[in-house]
């Protein structure tokens, strides 16, 4: 019997995009609404090679509370180049799972984008996973 590794390989990639899109929504649905202190802010690299122009990448990382704990985050964000210093008293809305606080996402317009991305590359893996003989 010959174990076709082809299929096992893109099988795993394809549950992996499919686990984490299930945590995306999860937090979307059953995620605690919270807001997080910015602790870091900075623009990553030069100008995005992009049609518009003067646009950046800022990476950002936050930190919140739960029960007394301290949980913290990143992301990142595209934006015009006026860059912003961080003050130390900028927030934003995060969620977070009760259960486990450190499995947490800021809000932004780009979170559900991100979930139909992640969802659509693990179906579509998955498909040619089912297709290799």
């Amino acid at each position: 019997m010959k174990i076709n590794w082809g299929k096992i390989i893109i099988g795993s990639v394809s549950a992996i995009f499919l686990l984490y899109a299930l945590l995306l929504i999860s937090l979307y649905f059953f995620g605690v609404s919270t807001s997080a202190k910015i602790t870091s802010y900075r623009q990553e690299y030069g100008e995005r090679n992009e049609t518009i122009r003067n646009q950046y990448t800022y990476l950002y990382g936050y930190e919140f509370e739960v029960n007394g704990k301290l949980c913290s985050g990143n992301g990142q964000r595209i934006g015009n180049s006026v860059y912003l210093k961080n003050n130390g008293t900028q927030t934003i809305p995060i969620k977070y799972l009760s259960c486990c606080p450190q499995l947490n996402q800021a809000l932004d317009h780009s979170a559900v984008k991100s979930l139909l991305i992640f969802m659509g590359i693990g179906l579509l893996l998955l498909y040619f996973a089912s297709k290799i003989k």
